[in-house]
């Protein structure tokens, strides 16, 4: 999922990342606190802001996190359009087939 995240962003450089530490809480509060503390540390990437509702990823590879730690993924665009497709793309609900193992 976050590969697909990524590729779908790799093209764009007018977004931003906040990955925010994520406990078994009210996941509903987490998310309007991400938004807030996306949009007070990045200004200039407001126009759309959106947190991923899955809400599991691990930080990237090169950076400091605690081991089985899970964040919330927000992503911030300068670019309200940009940040509208992103979004769709990444909360789509992908068709399940029957008798196929699950990739998630």
């Amino acid at each position: 999922f976050q590969a697909m995240i990524q590729e779908a962003l790799s093209g764009e450089v007018s977004f931003s990342v906040l990955y925010t530490p994520f406990e078994k809480e009210d996941k509903a509060d987490k998310i309007k606190e991400a938004t807030k503390a996306f949009a007070e540390k990045h200004p200039d990437y407001v126009q759309h802001i959106f947190t991923d509702p899955h809400g599991i990823h691990l930080l990237p590879e090169k950076a400091e996190s605690h081991p089985g730690q899970q964040y919330l993924l927000t992503l911030g665009f300068r670019n309200k359009e940009i940040g509208k497709t992103v979004e769709k793309f990444v909360t789509q609900n992908l068709p399940v087939f029957p008798g196929v193992p699950s990739c998630s």
